[in-house]
């Protein structure tokens, strides 16, 4: 058991661009490119497909905001 806590479900304040009901926006601490960001779901889901069709919405709603 690891004492550490998970980065997407604590994020510091600053990283987050979108806080919905189903799911987070974030912006990376490092990020990858230019205009990285991470969308992640609040419930811990293994894939796409285990995510409900509510939090597949909110997700592709969430990646718009993202581009803007």
């Amino acid at each position: 058991m690891t004492s550490q806590r998970c980065p997407l479900c604590y994020p510091a304040a600053a990283q987050i661009f979108h806080l919905g009901s189903e799911v987070v926006g974030l912006w990376p601490e490092a990020p990858a490119s230019l205009g990285h960001a991470l969308v992640v779901t609040k419930r811990h889901v293994a894939s796409w497909f285990d995510a409900t069709e509510a939090e597949q919405r909110e997700v592709l709603a969430t990646l718009r905001l993202a581009r803007r």
